[in-house]
């Protein structure tokens, strides 16, 4: 964890006991060997095998962002802002050839202004629209505030659009 969590629910007797940090770092010793996981800022004890299944899905997920990362992975899902559904450009509700073809030629050149924009732009699409992280979330892991990466996302959108002439 990247901040000391606020509680810790320790289990005894069955039961849930909250706990400060302050006071579970004070009797630290009695819970070795239990195991902790971290939850929306606080510590859980759980059973082992949850614990394992925890840690199991935590690596399979950090395994496969590492191979979309790797491979150029990128959904359209990622440009939904409140004024344009990026999924709109791939549902056809009604089928003419022209407007196919024409659909194709702005995913294709949606595809390559994408793969255009620096590793950074990319990392904080991927972050905001295809891990649905919050801006602020972004924000830490950039290590600037939630109002820059608010401004870098608009101006990321407005490049894109206007790559590809959408009004």
């Amino acid at each position: 964890m990247k901040y000391p969590p606020r509680k810790v629910f320790v289990l005894e007797d069955g039961v849930y006991e909250e706990l400060t940090y302050a006071q579970f770092n004070q009797k630290k010793t009695c819970y070795t060997g239990r195991r902790f996981i971290p939850l929306h800022g606080m510590l859980m004890e759980v059973s082992e095998s949850n614990y394992k299944a925890f840690y199991k899905d935590k690596r399979r997920q950090k395994y496969l962002d590492e191979r979309s990362a790797k491979n150029g992975d990128f959904s359209y899902v990622m440009l939904t802002t409140d004024e344009f559904n990026g999924e709109d450009i791939l549902v056809d509700r009604m089928s003419d050839t022209a407007g196919d073809v024409e659909k194709k030629i702005i995913l294709n050149n949606l595809l390559l202004e994408v793969k255009k924009l620096s590793e950074d732009e990319q990392k904080i699409l991927y972050l905001i629209y295809g891990q649905r992280l919050s801006e602020r979330a972004v924000a830490e892991r950039f290590h600037v505030s939630q109002n820059a990466i608010h401004r870098r996302k608009v101006q990321i959108l407005a490049k894109l659009r206007k790559a590809i002439n959408l009004k």
